[in-house]
């Protein structure tokens, strides 16, 4: 059974460091602390099956090659995350590109002396939200929380520039309490050990 632990700890360790993963990351994306991965590639304690599963998953391994010995490191693809990245940047694209479509109609049709450049605004928090989703299913929280709270200030920029003749600080003071329920939520979350 030791020789196990250590198998797996060695291979847990490799593939993390060839995913170019921090023990903290690997436990983000697993929602364990990051004491319980350093435990696991210690030979300290083995994961459930169900984690060594989704690990395997993650580097794209068997997982018979996280139990098995092996003499070299897996390559793993971090080819997955710029993928993720250029689906991100693609998506946000296509909201710049409906922007500009957007300003261009109203331009043409006339509307030179309205706020038509506010179809430009409103795209910061729409790409906003769009990378909130995308962060939720590929990154860790902190990318999210960094994602939320550009969507909450951009949000209070763009309706106090739309919105004429109420106080428009008060979106702002509106996005202060909402920017502290952000990092509660995000950063004072526990975490799930073992």
């Amino acid at each position: 059974m030791e020789d196990l632990k250590i198998t797996v700890a060695n291979n847990l360790v490799q593939c993390r460091k060839a995913a170019g993963l921090t023990q903290m990351q690997l436990a983000e994306k697993l929602n364990y602390s990051d004491k319980a991965v350093s435990k696991w590639e210690r030979g300290e304690s083995l994961p459930d099956l169900s984690v060594l599963v989704r690990i395997a998953e993650m580097y794209q391994v068997s997982l018979d090659y996280l139990i098995s010995e092996h003499t070299k490191p897996p390559r793993i693809a971090s080819k997955k995350n710029h993928r993720r990245i250029v689906v991100a940047l693609c998506a946000t694209g296509l909201v710049w590109l409906v922007a500009v479509i957007a300003f261009s109609l109203l331009y043409m049709f006339g509307l030179k002396e309205e706020k038509i450049w506010l179809c430009f605004l409103y795209a910061i928090p729409v790409s906003f939200i769009l990378l909130i989703i995308f962060s939720s299913l590929w990154w860790n929280r902190f990318t999210t929380f960094a994602f939320v709270s550009g969507l909450l200030w951009t949000l209070a920029l763009a309706l106090f520039l739309t919105i004429v003749g109420i106080d428009g600080w008060l979106f702002f003071i509106v996005a202060v309490p909402l920017q502290v329920l952000a990092v509660f939520w995000f950063l004072l979350r526990p975490r799930k050990s073992k």
